[in-house]
């Protein structure tokens, strides 16, 4: 999608331009004001030479409906007959049926009528803001409706007669288009004849008429017709409609018209408004929802030269002037920031905050601040501390929040205290509550869910997602019906998560169409993205199918390259190709030691590779003594999660060394570490993780009771054998059939061992049901034992 290319105004543009045009959509605008108002006034009868007034014939409905059109009509563009007609005649509105019988026949008597009937109408609107009564007028001067139709008639009264014809010429062409299908209206000479039925098509309208094609050419009639063709766009409608458009995009992208159609809207609207720098500014805003750079950068720059050129005036003082240019650098960098171009972005940051400097403007050094410690990863937490002390003092409640809500980021990602970080987020979210900032307190929402995802309590980050979801972020003052912007998208994601951990793929993937309906452009479709990627690799391994594992990790590169490794790193080890996965493991450390400052997720995905190394160690080696340097690995990322706070991760890392004591023969020492980590493994832990801990404390249980008396032996196997039909419960739920058949091939043995011979054939015959179809992968160390 490229910018509107404009060729012209290389001089000082104007300031905004308030004068009327009268075209042929404001003329039936005008007709259908005309009309309800007569309808609405109705004589009932006559007292004393005076006239009774029905003073409210019309429905309730009927009138609130029909201000609600008018409404709509006034501000939205020109349009053509067949759209009117089709707005008029469909369910939206509840108007009635004499209304519309009035209004099309009055359309017509103006087509056949001539110049003189559009003057007949103007009287006929002069004559509804003083009748009635003067007291009570149908249309009071001072209502939208009554400073609208007197800017027309205002308009009006300066025409020239030339004008006047050249506008019902305009208004024959535009009432001939929508009429002309079919052969329902034919033009023989300048009128029509009197028993000829008019109707309204749908269809496309045919060339012209004869008699059309007949008219002079003057300079109005090709001014009317160029702005018929493209549509007539006042600066109050332009101005509406930008701003519009421009909050659907910020706050509910999937309300916003698609990016195409955008950008024909804003074509249009240039052309009948040239100076419009605002419009520029949406058209950047809409190359950004589709990734444009050249043409975000084209429109950005028009958008500032136009607002540069208008403050050239002769009123404007110096101040005014570099308040744009800094301004313009502000957003230059906003811009090479949102395509992940850097160092552009502190060039440009770095030039606005000279230019803020020279003026003494703190509002636009805060802004670039904000920036700035975003971009650079020197002294960040100092750069985010006077941001708030500065903005806090500025009364920039925004930014102040904003910063607030980094600074809990950033203490989150660097070890700080759990308690303190969202204890700053408490204080945001009394800023956000009292400045009613839906978009801030949405994303702190998602942010604690974010930490709560890090700290490894996924119940709480669930439920501060779910509580986004269910809150009511609806706007009526702003007409926004309900914030839907990137923080809804991450909660939904989210949701997706934990119900693929659970096994629900099918509802998962419900959900996940729901968020591409919802947010189909990108920054904010990497979400969704991500998660379905995550969604279709997890049941692909847990089902053995490599080929689909593969494709996911491949769409899966483009969103995040050191998750893609981690997970190529997981296949290769399903499918026990340790060489690879061994490679794989070492691009995703490089990956973490290059982007640690700048990626948030590195310190998780540290510690999970240093896991998966710790497993190639012991796969590398079945002998009974553990590798030393997987009890190395595995001690260096339990240091890193216990200094960040990370339950989950250390209670898998406690998981792992488990298993390492229990080949080195110290079942009692491990199941000291799974008693102290298995809670928080079934409390915030995924099926699949939960039937490992499980399968692991079996097999502790059963090692650690080999030389205790027979019976405390048979009470510990039996024990054992009800974890492993949970752990095997839990394994169907998310499909992993090839664990399964690991639990069922235990249990055999188990049931052999206590001579329990019906429970063992139902062991070993539902075994055969998965043999040939996956490999057994049962850990050596029970075996000997038993």
């Amino acid at each position: 999608m490229a910018g509107f290319k404009d060729i012209h105004n290389f001089g000082v543009i104007q300031k905004k331009s308030t004068k009327e045009t009268i075209t042929p959509h404001r003329i039936a605008v005008m007709l259908l004001i005309r009309d309800f108002c007569i309808r609405k006034v109705k004589v009932t009868g006559k007292v004393d030479n005076k006239l009774l007034f029905d003073p409210d014939p019309v429905p309730p409905q009927v009138r609130r409906d029909f201000c609600m059109l008018v409404l709509k009509l006034i501000q939205c563009p020109d349009m053509e007959l067949r759209d009117l007609h089709d707005l008029l005649h469909g369910n939206k509105y509840i108007l009635l049926e004499e209304h519309l019988k009035t209004f099309h026949a009055n359309m017509e008597d103006i087509y056949k009528n001539g110049v003189g009937s559009i003057g007949g109408v103007m009287q006929n609107v002069k004559q509804l803001m003083v009748e009635p009564s003067p007291l009570q007028p149908a249309v009071y001067k001072t209502s939208i409706i009554g400073l609208y139709l007197r800017r027309i008639v205002v308009y009006f009264d300066k025409l020239s007669f030339s004008q006047v014809v050249s506008i019902y010429q305009s208004f024959r062409k535009y009432y001939e288009r929508a009429a002309m299908k079919k052969g329902v209206v034919e033009c023989k000479d300048d009128t029509l004849s009197s028993g000829h039925e008019v109707e309204m098509s749908l269809c496309d309208a045919t060339s012209p008429c004869p008699e059309s094609s007949e008219i002079s050419q003057s300079s109005d009639k090709i001014i009317v017709e160029t702005k018929l063709e493209r549509g007539c766009w006042s600066r109050r409608q332009a101005e509406l409609f930008i701003a519009q458009q421009a909050s659907l995009i910020q706050t509910d992208e999937m309300s916003a018209l698609p990016p195409p159609q955008l950008q024909e809207k804003i074509t249009d609207l240039l052309l009948a408004n040239s100076e419009c720098g605002e419009a520029h500014y949406l058209s950047y805003l809409n190359c950004l929802r589709v990734k444009e750079f050249a043409g975000a950068i084209h429109s950005l720059f028009h958008a500032f030269d136009r607002n540069t050129l208008i403050s050239e005036g002769k009123t404007a003082n110096q101040e005014e002037k570099n308040k744009g240019f800094r301004y313009a650098e502000l957003n230059l960098a906003m811009l090479f920031a949102q395509f992940s171009h850097r160092q552009e972005a502190l060039s440009a940051l770095k030039e606005a905050i000279m230019l803020a400097h020279d003026m003494n403007d703190c509002v636009c050094l805060q802004y670039a601040l904000a920036w700035l410690y975003k971009l650079t990863y020197d002294n960040k937490e100092g750069l985010i501390e006077r941001s708030i002390t500065k903005s806090s003092d500025l009364n920039l409640s925004y930014l102040t929040s904003l910063a607030i809500q980094s600074y809990a980021q950033y203490a989150g990602s660097s070890g700080g205290k759990p308690s303190l970080v969202f204890d700053l987020l408490m204080k945001s979210d009394v800023l956000n509550c009292q400045h009613s900032m839906i978009d801030l307190l949405s994303n702190s929402y998602a942010q604690k869910a974010a930490l709560w995802c890090l700290y490894g309590k996924t119940e709480m980050a669930s439920l501060s997602s779910q509580l986004l979801l269910h809150l009511n972020t609806s706007n009526p003052t702003q007409g926004l019906v309900a914030y839907n912007g990137e923080a809804i998208c991450v909660a939904i994601c989210n949701v997706v998560n934990i119900l693929a951990e659970q096994g629900e793929y099918h509802l998962a993937s419900r959900i996940l169409y729901n968020a591409q309906e919802r947010f189909p452009h990108e920054p904010m479709a990497h979400s969704w993205i991500f998660s379905q990627q995550l969604l279709c690799f997890t049941e692909a391994i847990h089902n053995g199918k490599w080929q689909d594992a593969e494709q996911a990790i491949a769409h899966l590169a483009a969103i995040d390259k050191g998750e893609c490794h981690l997970r190529r790193a997981e296949l290769q080890i399903a499918k026990s190709n340790y060489p690879a996965a061994a490679d794989c493991v070492n691009a995703v450390l490089e990956y973490c030691r290059l982007h640690a400052k700048e990626d948030y997720n590195c310190l998780s995905l540290r510690v999970r590779a240093l896991i998966l190394a710790a497993e190639l160690q012991c796969c590398s080696n079945v002998a009974t003594s553990a590798p030393t340097g997987a009890i190395s690995l595995l001690t260096s990322a339990l240091a890193i999660t216990q200094i960040h706070f990370l339950d989950y991760l250390t209670a898998i890392v406690s998981l792992h060394l488990a298993k390492l004591q229990l080949q080195m023969g110290l079942p009692n020492q491990a199941l000291k570490l799974i008693n102290e980590s298995l809670l928080v493994i079934l409390s915030h832990g995924s099926y699949f993780d939960q039937a490992r801990a499980l399968v692991l404390y079996a097999e502790c249980k059963v090692a650690a009771a080999a030389n205790l008396p027979e019976e405390a032996r048979n009470s510990a196997i039996l024990e054992a054998i009800q974890m492993l039909n949970k752990s095997k419960s839990n394994f169907l739920k998310v499909e992993a059939y090839s664990r399964v058949k690991d639990v069922l091939y235990l249990q055999v043995l188990l049931y052999n061992e206590l001579g329990y011979v019906s429970e063992r054939k139902k062991c070993a015959l539902e075994f055969r049901q998965w043999d040939g179809q996956y490999p057994v992968k049962i850990s050596t160390t029970l075996l000997t034992r038993l």
